[in-house]
């Protein structure tokens, strides 16, 4: 008998070992293509489109608490995006960092950024965070992070 190949005498016919891999590859990939909707939860947090009343610090809440859901370290960030070494008082935007073991990814409207600018700016606190979102239903100016600034970001 030639290699990678059997005979089953009860059935009478030959089959190959390619046959065997191609099925065990169309079952691995059935199992990850069923199981990406539970991925993606991870990996792309589902947040609301930015509005009117719902801006840039309601983005990152949401997200901090999906991802301390799931057991990571979540670092709220303010910063400009658009200006390199800026100051705290020139921040308009606030994002998330969080720690993957010994990595730091930044989500921004719940996908990760890998550019050097959300990776600059200034750690806030869970409560300031909050705190900013309570002022954003008052005064949705509170330190430059209005809805309208962050609408481009």
């Amino acid at each position: 008998m030639a290699a990678g190949v059997f005979y089953n005498a009860d059935m009478g016919n030959h089959y190959t070992g390619g046959y065997f891999k191609t099925s065990f590859i169309i079952f691995i990939a059935l199992a990850v293509l069923l199981g990406l909707p539970q991925l993606s939860a991870f990996s792309l947090p589902i947040v609301s489109a930015p509005s009117s009343t719902y801006d840039c610090d309601d983005s990152t809440l949401d997200m901090y608490h999906h991802f301390t859901d799931l057991g990571f370290t979540c670092i709220p960030v303010v910063g400009n995006l658009d200006i390199n070494g800026e100051t705290y008082a020139q921040s308009d935007h606030v994002w998330l960092v969080i720690v993957s073991g010994h990595k730091l990814i930044a989500y921004d409207w719940g996908k990760p950024q890998y550019d050097k600018q959300h990776y600059e700016g200034y750690k806030i606190t869970y409560d300031y965070l909050l705190y900013a979102v309570r002022q954003d239903q008052k005064d949705p100016n509170l330190l430059g992070i209005s809805s309208d600034n962050t609408a481009q970001h």
